[in-house]
């Protein structure tokens, strides 16, 4: 019964959405082509050779071995 509390109501929230979009596809299906997400890709610019490389970064203390009693 807890089963059928939990999984019912994502179950028809989904076909609602579904039913929605199915709609919208059946009244202009030409609108929904065009929004159609498209990809943007950038290239990553090159590096300058020229630039000197990055310091290394300070290593970290080293940490007390013995412990106060």
């Amino acid at each position: 019964m807890i089963f059928t509390v939990l999984l019912v109501p994502p179950l028809l929230l989904c076909v609602m959405l579904a039913l929605g979009r199915y709609e919208e596809h059946m009244l202009d299906p030409d609108r929904l082509a065009d929004s159609a997400p498209q990809r943007h890709l950038n290239p990553v610019p090159e590096t300058d050779p020229e630039l000197p490389p990055a310091p290394a970064p300070a290593p970290a203390p080293a940490r007390p071995t013995s412990r106060a009693a």
